[in-house]
C-alpha cells in the first residue's frame, strides 16, 4: 500500500472557514491538519479588532510615514461628464495593457483597440530602460492597429496632433504633478533599485521607438497628461460610472490581484503640513495612495503571522518589505498553500516522494487553488490536482496505491481523496484569511477618512479591481461579509452611528471593470478639463 500522508480523526469535521461555495468534506480530516487550519483561521474570530488596529496604524502612517499614505495631485472625483479619446496604459505586477478609450460623458465609455501581455520575468530584474522600451513597443503595436482601423482623415488628425496618454502604474511613487512620478522601491518580483522619473523613462523609450518608424508605418507623438496608481484608477473608473448620489457614495478603491493597494479621499486637515497641497485650498479632501501593503502596516498582522508567512517572506526578493501583500496577494496565495501542504504531507513520508512541483518554490499556481476551491466535490478536486502535478498518470488511479519495481525501492506517493480534501481545505483557509484581512484593512481605511462616522444614511461603495477579487471563487462575497460583520459590530459598540430607522448600514464592493485602463483615461479627461 502506498504511503499515507497523515492519520485522521473523523469524517464530519470542517475547516470552519466561511467559503459559501465549498462543498461539505467527504473525507476525514487528518489530525495534524486540524492544528494547521487553526493557525490559518486565527484572524477570523477577531476581524473587528483587526480592523480597529488597522485604523489606528493608518492614522499614524498618514501623519508620519514618508512612503505610505502618499498625497496625490487629485482632490476630486470625476463628475461623469468627462469626454474625449485617450490612449491608456496599465502596467501591473504581471501584465501590461494598452488601449484606446473613448469617454462619452453621461453616455458612458468604450474601450476600443487594446492589447494585453504578460511581462517577461527577465525584464523585472533588468534595467528600467529595457523594460520601458518593451512597453513602448507594445504601445506602438496598439496605436498602429488603431490607426489601421480608423478613416484616413482621423488618422491624419492623430498623426498631426498626437495622442494624450493616461498611465496606471501599480507600484509606489511620489507625485506632485499629474504628468510626472518619481518611482520608489518596487515589489512583485521587480528589483529596480535606482530612482527614476516614470514620465521621463516612458517618453525616452517611446521617442526611441519613433526614431525607428518609417513613413509606411508612422506613429504619432504622445503627450503624457496623467499618471496614477492602480487603486486610484479603480476608484476613478467606478466613480465615473457610479457617481455619488443622495443614497450612494463612492469613497475608496482597493486592489486585490497579483498585489494589493488602496486609496481613499482624506480630509486635508488630517494630514501634516508636509503632505498638504502646496497650492490651492488647505480645506476639502485629497486622494491618498496608501501603499498599505508595505512594512508600515505590519503591526496588526503580527499576532496572526504563521511560520509559513515568515518562510515565504525570508525567501522573497525583499524580506520584510510587503508583509500584508504576502498574506493576501495573488502572487503569494498559491505559495502559502504549497508551504502548508508541504508540512502536512511530509509529516509521514519523505519530501523526496512528493511531487516535484510541491517541492519547487512557487511551483503551485494560485489559479490551481482557485479551481480546486470551485470544484463540486473531492473527486473533482482530485482530478484537478492529478492533472496539475502528474498529468502523465492522472488517469491511471484515484487511490493512493502504487506499484514499485523492487521491494527495496520506496513506494511513490500519490494523490488520493484524503490528500485532495486536505489541499482543498488548506486552500480555503488561506483564501478566507486573505479575504478577512482585506476586509479589515478596507474598513480601517474608511476610518481614516471618517466615512463611517458620517453619512450614515448612505450606502458606501468601495470600488475594486484585481484578479483575486474578480475571479477567485466567493472571495468578494467573503470579503464583503467580513466587512459587514465589522460595520455591525462597530454600530453595536457605538463606534459609528446606525443608519436611519428601517435601514442597515451598508458597505458594498463594486467592480471597477477594466479599472486600470479606464481609470487612466478618466484621469486624463479630468486633467484635460481642469477638474482635479
Amino acid at each position: 500500500m502506498a504511503p499515507s500522508a497523515v492519520s485522521t480523526i473523523d469524517n464530519t469535521s470542517t475547516s470552519g472557514t466561511k467559503n459559501t461555495n465549498a462543498a461539505k468534506p467527504t473525507t476525514p480530516i487528518p489530525s495534524l491538519e486540524v492544528g494547521l487550519l487553526e493557525k490559518l483561521e486565527a484572524p477570523l474570530a477577531d476581524v473587528p479588532s483587526i480592523a480597529r488596529a488597522f485604523e489606528v496604524i493608518y492614522h499614524n502612517l498618514a501623519l508620519t510615514a514618508s512612503d505610505q499614505f502618499l498625497p496625490t495631485p487629485i482632490r476630486a472625483l470625476p463628475t461623469g461628464e468627462e469626454k474625449g479619446r485617450f490612449l491608456a496604459l496599465d502596467l501591473g505586477g504581471t501584465n501590461l495593457r494598452v488601449a484606446v478609450v473613448w469617454l462619452y460623458g453621461g453616455d458612458g465609455l468604450k474601450v476600443c483597440t487594446q492589447g494585453s501581455w504578460n511581462i517577461p520575468e527577465h525584464l523585472k530584474s533588468g534595467a528600467a530602460e529595457v523594460l520601458f522600451r518593451w512597453v513602448a513597443d507594445r504601445i506602438g503595436d496598439v496605436v498602429g492597429e488603431y490607426l489601421g482601423d480608423v478613416g484616413s482623415e482621423e488618422k491624419e488628425r492623430i498623426l498631426s496632433e498626437g495622442m494624450e496618454l493616461g498611465v496606471t502604474f501599480s507600484f509606489p511613487m511620489e507625485q506632485t504633478t499629474h504628468d510626472s512620478a518619481l518611482l520608489m522601491p518596487m515589489g512583485k518580483g521587480f528589483t529596480f533599485t535606482t530612482t527614476n522619473d516614470l514620465s521621463s523613462l516612458l517618453k525616452a523609450a517611446y521617442d526611441d521607438l519613433l526614431s525607428t518608424t518609417t513613413p509606411t508605418y508612422p506613429l504619432p507623438r504622445l503627450d503624457i497628461v496623467a499618471i496614477t496608481n492602480d487603486s486610484i484608477s479603480a476608484l476613478l473608473s467606478a466613480a465615473y460610472l457610479h457617481h455619488s448620489t443622495e443614497d450612494v457614495r463612492a469613497v475608496a478603491g482597493i486592489i486585490a490581484g497579483t498585489g494589493t493597494n488602496a486609496t481613499c479621499l482624506c480630509p486635508v486637515s488630517k494630514l501634516p503640513a508636509s503632505k498638504q497641497p502646496t497650492s490651492g485650498s488647505s480645506t476639502g479632501a485629497i486622494l491618498l495612495n496608501t501603499e498599505w501593503s508595505i512594512r508600515g502596516t505590519a503591526p496588526p498582522l503580527k499576532p496572526y503571522t504563521t511560520t509559513w508567512d515568515v518562510q515565504l517572506d525570508l525567501e522573497n526578493e525583499k524580506p520584510g518589505f510587503q508583509p500584508f501583500e504576502e498574506m493576501v496577494g495573488g502572487r503569494y496565495l498559491g505559495e502559502l498553500v504549497r508551504l502548508v501542504c508541504l508540512d502536512l504531507f511530509s509529516s509521514n513520508v519523505p519530501k523526496s516522494q512528493l511531487p516535484e512541483k510541491m517541492k519547487l518554490r512557487y511551483g503551485l499556481d494560485t489559479k490551481l487553488c482557485s479551481d480546486v476551491e470551485a470544484s463540486v466535490n473531492d473527486d473533482e478536486a482530485l482530478s484537478l490536482l492529478q492533472d496539475y502535478f502528474d498529468p502523465d498518470t492522472s488517469s491511471s488511479t484515484t487511490s493512493s496505491a502504487a506499484t514499485t519495481t523492487s521491494s527495496e525501492e520506496p513506494e511513490e506517493w500519490k494523490w488520493d481523496l484524503l490528500s485532495a480534501a486536505s489541499f482543498r481545505r488548506i486552500s480555503t483557509a488561506v483564501s478566507t484569511r486573505a479575504a478577512a484581512l482585506v476586509a479589515a484593512a478596507t474598513i480601517g481605511v474608511l476610518g481614516v477618512n471618517d466615512e463611517l462616522k458620517h453619512h450614515a444614511e448612505k450606502q458606501v461603495l468601495v470600488c475594486y479591481t484585481g484578479t483575486v477579487l474578480e475571479k477567485y471563487p466567493t472571495f468578494r462575497e467573503r470579503c464583503e461579509g467580513f466587512m459587514m460583520e465589522v460595520v455591525e459590530r462597530w454600530v453595536a459598540e457605538s463606534r459609528i452611528p446606525p443608519a436611519p430607522s428601517g435601514k442597515r448600514r451598508a458597505v458594498r464592493l463594486v467592480e471597477a471593470k477594466d479599472g486600470g485602463i479606464v481609470g487612466a483615461a478618466v484621469l486624463a479627461g479630468m486633467v484635460k478639463e481642469g477638474r482635479t
